[in-house]
């Protein structure tokens, strides 16, 4: 009798496992958690998103990154700070090639190109998105001040030294000296750094916004972006209905380092981003 009341008891503990384990999302691993565990040991970054495109002969999607790795700060004087030849050394930028990722990736980030998409600063991650250098490098005396267009409005330029973030943060076509307007980014730092994504109070930042002419994605036909963010938003349903999830749409909340180490440790890739 007591064996046959172990047995049960053991068959409704299995059961009671299998159940709570069918519960567990099944994480589909993407480039960014690769960038994060390859950048664990560096405490400030930015990762943004510069290019996306789809292959329809082989049903494929593709992100490409831009990494701007902070480097320790030297002391320059305010000459140097002007200089607009000599390139800034405590910035290191990172350009990946093309990255295979999950339709639930793409479809999360389809209206992001150009923007951040993830940061760590001070060892904190933030994996909400924002214009370019917003978050980092907009507002910090380091890298530029605040300046007063003729109209009298305020908006951010950088020193001569990092002329190059405009062109990278704002596109070429913009040239030296224009920059975020200092009311975008008072919103943006009041209401909402590492709490939600922000793409401007009318919506203009993003994959529509005017720096991404030069990408492979800004070069292509209105229909096939069309046709491509239709497919995506289904692809990515019919995996979400299975249960799958990324590691964003499972949290949105910053991580340190650490947490985050031990975690993407116990996530399945899935078969994307490897």
């Amino acid at each position: 009798m007591r064996l046959i009341k172990y047995f049960f008891l053991l068959t409704i503990c299995l059961l009671i496992n299998a159940c709570g384990a069918s519960r567990k999302p099944k994480f589909v691993k993407s480039p960014i958690d690769n960038i994060i565990t390859k950048y664990i040991d560096k405490n400030n970054y930015n990762v943004i998103l510069a290019d996306m495109d789809y292959k329809e002969d082989t049903d494929k999607y593709f992100h490409k990154y831009r990494i701007l790795i902070e480097e320790s700060k030297p002391f320059l004087t305010k000459e140097e700070l002007n200089d607009t030849i000599n390139k800034p050394t405590d910035v290191k930028i990172v350009n990946t090639d093309w990255k295979e990722v999950s339709p639930i990736t793409f479809d999360e980030y389809k209206n992001d190109l150009g923007m951040t998409i993830l940061s760590k600063k001070n060892g904190k991650l933030d994996k909400n998105s924002a214009p370019a250098g917003v978050n980092s490098y907009v507002g910090n005396s380091r890298y530029g001040e605040w300046r007063t267009h003729s109209n009298g409005s305020s908006f951010w330029a950088f020193y001569g030294r990092y002329r190059l973030f405009s062109d990278l943060f704002y596109g070429s076509r913009y040239g030296y000296g224009y920059g975020y307007p200092r009311n975008d980014w008072n919103d943006y730092n009041r209401n909402y750094r590492n709490k939600k994504s922000y793409y401007g109070s009318s919506n203009k930042y993003g994959t529509k916004y005017g720096s991404n002419t030069n990408t492979s994605w800004s070069k292509k036909p209105q229909t096939f972006k069309s046709r491509v963010n239709s497919k995506v938003s289904k692809s990515a349903s019919s995996l979400k209905s299975r249960g799958y999830t990324s590691s964003k749409s499972y949290s949105k909340t910053k991580r340190s380092s650490s947490r985050y180490s031990r975690s993407s440790s116990r996530s399945r890739s899935g078969g994307f981003g490897k």
